[in-house]
């Protein structure tokens, strides 16, 4: 054989070689990540769940009334007088009020935010699966909400209202239901495009099972991401509208409430309005970590084979290689050709 062909076929052999070598390079490297990613979400979800359990059973398991006034023992520099974070100016502990805040902002958050993923599905669901006069007016409702700041328009709607629990939900509510209607009202356009629409209407799927069996998995988890993103922006709006009276109604132990009451005594006591603001700044950062993390674990671009696969939401968050959807007939009889 001419030295030629020899070297042309070690040459082939070495650039083979090397090509698979970087292919496992790759695949390592992506596993890594994954594997980094899978461990960050842990670690928020975690450091999450033990602030919120934190913030509902404290109050219930240190005793003392919250709400308990006492004028002698106001404005306490913390550590005195059995005051672990100081007292403030109508002698309550300033700990017990921050603790029973926090439950009652983490409790209404889940609550707007239930309400508001609820709405939000169901109008982008309507606007973008339904389409015609439905998705016309979901999508013109939409932009006439978002046309204004989200506080603005939130202090605008509980100023009317009234201050009160439910009034400031509502508020809340018709602020951030938008966002959620927008995103589920993108992936329902993108999904009637799709080739699994139609094969699973020519094996006769009906409307409802396609919804639950094909697009439901769809926007679980971009849903889930809103989903933690946004308690951190209805905590903080929540503490906006206490702040400025548009809140519940007193006596209440919210953050923002708090902080409003701590201003006459700023200077000489500062653990007063300290305290509810470091809550509120720990409880977004870590609703934003759960977030963004949760992002990056079910991050479709991670996956090699993204465009050829459809994971669906569990098979993400656990890492598992997304396998073809197979359509089944959801229905007996002849397919409806």
């Amino acid at each position: 054989m001419p030295r030629t062909a020899l070297s042309t076929q070690e040459s082939k052999a070495r650039e083979s070689k090397s090509t698979a070598r970087a292919r496992r390079s790759r695949r390592k490297g992506a596993r890594m990540r994954s594997g980094r990613q899978k461990t960050t979400f842990i670690i928020a979800l975690v450091a999450c769940v033990t602030f919120v359990l934190m913030l509902l059973i404290a109050p219930l398991v240190i005793p003392g009334d919250p709400n308990a006034t006492e004028l002698a023992k106001a404005l306490k520099a913390p550590g005195t007088d059995g005051f672990l974070l100081g007292s403030d100016q109508g002698g309550r502990d300033v700990l017990l009020r921050t603790l029973a805040g926090g439950r009652e902002s983490v409790l209404l958050g889940f609550g707007v935010l239930l309400v508001v993923v609820v709405i939000g599905t169901f109008a982008g669901l309507l606007g973008g699966y339904a389409g015609g006069a439905a998705d016309y007016l979901v999508n013109k409702v939409v932009t006439a909400f978002q046309a204004f700041p989200s506080f603005v328009l939130a202090v605008a709607i509980a100023g009317i209202l009234g201050q009160g629990t439910i009034n400031m939900i509502i508020a809340i509510a018709a602020v951030y239901w938008t966002q959620f209607a927008r995103l589920t009202r993108s992936i329902a356009i993108s999904f009637k495009r799709s080739d699994c629409l139609k094969a699973a209407r020519m094996c006769g799927a009906r409307t409802p099972s396609i919804i639950l069996k094909y697009l439901v998995p769809e926007i679980a988890g971009p849903i889930a991401i809103m989903g933690a993103l946004s308690m951190s922006d209805i905590i903080l709006t929540m503490a906006g509208l206490s702040f400025i009276g548009l809140g519940p109604e007193r006596p209440t132990n919210e953050w923002g409430t708090m902080i409003a009451e701590a201003q006459p005594t700023f200077q000489y006591a500062l653990w007063c309005m300290l305290v509810p603001m470091v809550a509120l700044f720990i409880a977004v950062v870590l609703f934003n970590f759960l977030g963004d993390s949760l992002r990056d674990a079910l991050d479709a671009r991670n996956a090699p084979q993204a465009s050829k696969t459809n994971p669906s939401f569990i098979s993400k968050l656990l890492g598992r290689k997304g396998r073809e959807r197979k359509v089944r007939p959801l229905t007996k009889g002849k397919a409806k050709l």
